[in-house]
């Protein structure tokens, strides 16, 4: 899994990610080429596993991330990097957030994330 890997958006390359195996860790190292008008999060897939490795920050100019993650979580093979716009995961049930009522989802929360609708705050959870 070691080595640096390019990082395309359509058909143009955008950046690069750099895995190295650091102990019983993959650390990932990425730095691309973003306008910034669209929040990415970069996903990983390898071995049969996809991994969420995070959000895309502005970082020295760009957007990046560093990232370690177990070895043990990947399977052999060449990963496959590729950024997913944060907005894409907005599937779900909007449950609005009263703070003077009970919240009847808080089994759901794992897999939930808070957003802002029509000046409402609340939390998306997926279904």
């Amino acid at each position: 899994m070691e080595g640096t890997y390019e990082l395309a958006q359509g058909s143009k390359t955008i950046g690069t990610v750099t895995v190295r195996r650091q102990g019983l860790y993959h650390s990932f190292s990425c730095r691309c080429d973003l306008t910034g008008a669209v929040v990415y999060r970069l996903m990983v897939t390898c071995g049969g596993r996809q991994e969420n490795l995070g959000v895309l920050v502005p970082v020295d100019g760009s957007f990046g991330l560093e990232k370690r993650i177990p070895v043990k979580y990947f399977g052999e093979g060449v990963p496959l990097f590729q950024l997913q716009a944060v907005h894409d995961r907005a599937e779900g049930k909007f449950v609005p957030i009263y703070p003077d009522e009970p919240f009847a989802y808080l089994a759901k929360l794992k897999d939930a994330f808070l957003e802002r609708q029509s000046g409402q705050l609340g939390i998306v959870i997926k279904q």
